[in-house]
Formats: C-alpha cells, structure tokens, sequence
C-alpha cells in the first residue's frame, strides 16, 4: 500500500489524478489518492443532483444525493446514499410524486491485489426499499456486490478502472418485478492541471429479466478550487436499449468537502492514545 501511495504523492506535483485535491488524512503522502478511483476511499461527503429524462413515456427523474463515506482502517469503507427524489409520472391518489428514495449502505474497499500502479478490489452495497412513493424507487431490497480493477498511468496523466457490478433483488414488494441485472463500466480520468481533470465513463446494462443490452455514456468535468472542495458537472447521454436504467440525456452537478481525518483504530506502539 505504502508504494502506492508514495506513486500518487509523485504524480501530485503533475496534475490530479482524478476528483480529489486532498485525502481526509494529514499524511504527506496520501494527498494525491483519487475519490473517482474505486479502488481508493477517503472520507467525505457529497452532495449532488442529478435530472435524467427518460424517452419512454417522456418523464423525468431529479434526484439529490446526501453521500457519506468514512474510512475505517487500511482496507475498509463505508458509504450511506440518502436520496430525495422526484418523478414527474403521475401517480394514483395518495402517493407522492417526491420524497425520500431507497436509502444504500455499502463497504467498500476490500483490495486483493495491490501493485504500484494497479490494484484489485471488492465491495458489496445493500439498496433498501425505503422509498416513500412506488414511483421513487425499485420496491426491491437489493444486493449489489462489485469488483474494480485500476490501472495508473503517471507519465500520460491517465487513470483507468474497470468496474463490473451484479444487482439481484430480495424480497420487497410482492407486485413489484424482481430485478437481475449485470453493469459493467469502464472509467477514463485525464487530469490537465493540478486543478482540473475530466472523465470518460461509458457503462453497459445486461438484463437477465427482459433480456438485451443497454448503454449510458456517462462524462464529468470536474474543478477543485480549494484543496478541501471538489466541484463537477457531468453531462450524459443514453446510447441505446430498453433497460429502465437507461435515459435519454442526464445532467448532474455536485460537490464533495473532506471533512474527516482518516479512523484508524489499529494503534501504534509508538502512540498508546485515540487515533485522530
């Protein structure tokens, strides 16, 4: 870990690895390790929001995210999404049209394999059916287990991760579809100074229950005018397919605020006290 670590605090003096100016850890040498990278968790959180505008039927979807994500130790994070959502579908008498959707909780950060310039992980996200509104969420508890494998590259100021998640429901709402699907996304960054980088984030939808293949192409431009902030805008476009995933265009703005130090509850022979 260390030896990436130490890469990433090389390739600062370069530009950004990706959507992150600095770790919520005061170590020299981590303030270069990259939020958009799966493989790399620091603590913060973010807020953004996201209209996406569905052909079928001609609707759309707004939905603010509250993020939070604390590291917990070498290897592990986890991360809370609270959304609040509208959908512009009407609904029968008595339901809403905004509220609270399905709240997640995942822990990340599992890495199998580490090496200088590429690591390995895995992760696996819990999708509860706490959505105030059928129109505001899926009606199905979800389990999403991911993997993510990232590959640097210092001298072209390029990141690249290739991420494939599984999502299957259980249990929820009886009158509600099962969902089973598989994702698959590659993730480009290319950082252009020590302030600005952009993202190149195509992503595949294999359904399992109507069958088919569908696709988003998904962009970011992102800037970070305080070394604690990061802001992005991320225009998109839905390439092809009838998965219900898959929009006709989306746009999304946000932000992120490092705003915890690293917990590390292993202690140091050196230091008997509390980790701050």
């Amino acid at each position: 870990m260390k030896n990436l670590l130490v890469l990433f605090f090389f390739v600062h003096y370069f530009g950004l690895l990706s959507a992150q100016n600095l770790p919520d850890s005061l170590k020299k040498e981590e303030t270069l390790a990259n939020a958009d990278d799966p493989s790399q968790f620091f603590t913060r959180i973010e807020v953004f929001n996201e209209l996406q505008h569905y052909d079928k039927n001609d609707f759309y979807l707004n939905q603010t995210v509250v993020r939070t994500i604390l590291k917990i130790g070498k290897r592990f994070t986890t991360r809370v999404d609270l959304p609040f959502v509208y959908n512009s579908l009407k609904t029968a008498e008595g339901h809403k049209q905004s509220g609270i959707g399905d709240i997640s909780f995942r822990l990340l950060g599992y890495k199998f394999l580490e090496k200088p310039k590429s690591a390995f992980t895995a992760s696996i996200e819990i999708s509860m059916n706490t959505a105030q509104s059928p129109i505001l969420g899926t009606g199905k508890n979800l389990l999403i287990p991911v993997v993510s494998y990232t590959l640097m590259s210092p001298r072209k100021k390029m990141l690249f991760s290739l991420v494939f998640q599984q999502t299957n429901s259980v249990g929820g709402d009886q009158a509600r579809a099962d969902i089973n699907f598989s994702k698959v996304q590659a993730i480009l960054l290319k950082y252009w100074s020590r302030r600005t980088w952009t993202v190149l984030a195509p992503e595949w939808f294999v359904d399992y229950i109507k069958g088919g293949i569908s696709m988003n192409l998904r962009t970011r431009m992102a800037y970070a005018p305080t070394p604690r902030i990061n802001i992005w805008i991320t225009p998109s476009v839905g390439a092809f397919g009838d998965f219900i995933g898959r929009y006709q265009w989306s746009a999304d703005i946000g932000g992120r605020y490092f705003l915890f130090r690293e917990m590390n509850f292993k202690k140091n022979n050196r230091d008997r006290r509390s980790p701050t």
